[in-house]
């Protein structure tokens, strides 16, 4: 192979590098962000049971 023909193809492969790169982060933060949703929904929908007030504290003087 001559010179010219390795710098195309090292070229190319940079670009195709660069391209699954970009991808990878495109992915990743759709993940995140599907991710946080997940976790907003699902303490959106957890129930409460009782006021935020009650469980902070213990009394031991009994």
């Amino acid at each position: 192979m001559d010179i010219a023909a390795l710098s195309v193809i090292s070229s190319q492969n940079n670009l195709q590098s660069q391209a699954s790169i970009l991808m990878m982060r495109k992915i990743l933060d759709m993940t995140q962000q599907g991710g946080q949703s997940a976790v907003d929904l699902l303490a959106s929908a957890a129930p409460k049971l009782s006021p935020e007030h009650l469980g902070q504290s213990i009394d031991i003087s009994a």
